[in-house]
């Protein structure tokens, strides 16, 4: 599933770097000194236990919050010196966001809510064929006029993912999102998230609880205590201990 002609090939440079980010709320410090680099084509999974600043960190990286110190270098720059204009087309652009409770507009038909993104970029093109490209892939075509309160947990993630990937982002930010979804649900959307990093060199950083989420993904980072580990899958641990 190829959304777009942009060039997705790796380069020296991370597509995304969080270099040094502290942040607090009063007087409890929830990022401590956080830095990671993300590559294009690639999932992050970012764990730790409710409140350890998971959530927090999504929305530094995207330019919604700021923190005490530390960069966001997207491509380069560091995002957090712009302007609120300049983020905000950011993140029409270049973001796509997946929510644990879907965030569909309620008024809206699963349709609507796939494009609107779309009509508020004035940078989108082809919206027609994307949008059946999507709706064919997903296989949204019998809910495609329904409206969110007739759908279920893993109908609405589709279209929240439709209308995440609309705009052709280079990266997905995903808080929790298969937290409100059954076993196959969640089987699909981890498929679906491989295929977008594969087919179209997307890199995704989820916020998960979820070990079959961590089981997919290619990095695996843990806050505690307001600090950030890199995880080592199992296999690895063990390969590493057989070779000492």
């Amino acid at each position: 599933m190829v959304l777009s002609g942009r060039d997705s090939t790796r380069t020296e440079q991370p597509l995304l770097s969080v270099e040094g980010v502290s942040a607090s709320f009063g007087k409890r410090r929830v990022l401590d000194e956080v830095s990671f680099a993300v590559d294009s084509s690639s999932i992050v999974a970012i764990t730790g236990r409710s409140g350890a600043g998971k959530t927090t960190l999504l929305g530094i990286i995207s330019g919604l919050m700021k923190p005490e110190r530390g960069r966001i270098v997207y491509r380069g720059q560091n995002i957090l010196r712009w302007g609120d204009f300049r983020r905000s087309r950011f993140r029409n652009r270049e973001i796509g966001f997946v929510f644990q409770f879907f965030n569909l507009l309620p008024d809206m038909t699963s349709y609507q809510n796939i494009i609107y993104p779309a009509i508020i970029s004035p940078t989108s093109r082809s919206l027609k064929d994307k949008v059946d490209y999507l709706v064919e892939y997903l296989g949204l075509e019998k809910i495609l006029h329904q409206y969110p309160a007739t759908l279920s947990g893993g109908e609405r993630q589709r279209v929240a993912i439709a209308r995440a990937i609309i705009n052709s982002p280079r990266i997905i930010l995903a808080d929790e999102p298969t937290g409100n979804l059954d076993e196959r649900s969640t089987v699909d959307i981890i498929n679906l998230f491989k295929t977008l990093r594969d087919e179209n060199g997307m890199a995704i950083i989820i916020a998960t609880h979820d070990s079959r989420t961590v089981a997919g993904a290619d990095i695996h980072l843990n806050i505690d205590n307001a600090r950030l580990q890199r995880i080592e899958p199992p296999e690895r641990r063990k390969k590493a201990r057989r070779s000492r």
